[in-house]
């Protein structure tokens, strides 16, 4: 098996990614709100997430947030990667108590994320109907005991669809995909010295790339999750984007599982709670350093 690599020396060019059985496939990396960008009406978000190669999760910038030291809830638009660019798929945003965000860091506070589709295509439109929900309960991520989970399930029927856990590990971070049947899919994992792990929140952390490899359970790599550098609003908020190639044998419901672990890496390392003051932002960044070289835990 061939591991999905990108090749992208000119930014304005488009990345190549070797694929399973040495197919070749191009996925642009064009900013999708510029150029590449289709505004299109879907009906089944889940059939046009089953046919992506892979996605683009770009969390909106609150600068109310930033301004106001009020932590708010997280909105991320979801844009599936193909041949011919980008397509808005679905849009996920966390429903929270207020007093849970003003109390509790990222990595402990529980919420729902609600994950729906836009009639018209355009992702600034309201969401037009709920197709899957998130649950993340409140967790103390110490050590071995009450590790972050997130819970998926369809709106339609009420069925899950699997879950993802942010497991206690030594040294690298590692996140287990299950699926509705409690089965082991997929491992994703990646190593604790980069430095957007060792800086987060910072300047370095900023401009860094992070890079987690996913795995299928024979220990084969299949995939990746990659947190990109920061651009625009990015830059004074504790927004981010990541970029998600598929495993080749990923169906759709593991390619939403894969997008929740996306969500759950944001929450456990690059969300920087709004309510600190500078003192304890630069204590967390030192934290996230100590989490990852212990394999997660508590920030303080």
């Amino acid at each position: 098996m061939q591991i999905s690599t990108y090749e992208n020396n000119d930014p304005n060019s488009k990345s190549n990614v070797k694929v399973q059985g040495n197919q070749a496939a191009t996925l642009s990396t064009k900013n999708p709100y510029i150029q590449g960008m289709q505004y299109l009406p879907i009906s089944d978000p889940m059939a046009e997430l089953d046919s992506c190669l892979g996605i683009l999760i770009k969390q909106i910038p609150e600068i109310a947030e930033a301004l106001s030291g009020c932590e708010m809830e997280n909105i991320y638009h979801v844009f599936g990667s193909s041949t011919s660019g980008f397509k808005f798929l679905f849009k996920c945003k966390e429903s929270s108590n207020w007093c849970v965000r003003r109390c509790c860091t990222s990595t402990r506070r529980g919420f729902n994320m609600d994950i729906g589709w836009i009639a018209s295509g355009n992702p600034m439109d309201p969401i037009a109907s709920e197709f899957a929900k998130a649950d993340k309960s409140c967790s103390l991520g110490c050590c071995c005991l009450c590790r972050p989970e997130m819970v998926l399930s369809l709106q339609s029927n009420k069925q899950r669809v699997g879950r993802a856990r942010y497991e206690c590990t030594l040294c690298d971070p590692t996140f287990h995909i299950y699926d509705e049947n409690d089965i082991l899919r997929y491992i994703i994992t990646g190593s604790c010295c980069q430095c957007g792990l060792m800086c987060t929140n910072n300047f370095c952390g900023k401009f860094s790339e992070v890079t987690f490899d996913i795995y299928n359970p024979n220990g084969n790599k299949s995939g990746k999750i990659m947190k990109q550098r920061a651009s625009g609003a990015e830059y004074i908020t504790d927004a981010d984007s990541y970029e998600v190639v598929f495993p080749q044998d990923a169906c759709a419901k593991d390619k939403l599982l894969l997008t929740a672990v996306g969500l759950l890496i944001d929450y456990q390392y690059f969300e920087l709670d709004a309510n600190d003051d500078e003192d304890k932002k630069k204590d967390k960044a030192v934290n996230t350093a100590t989490r990852a070289a212990m394999g997660g835990g508590m920030r303080v």
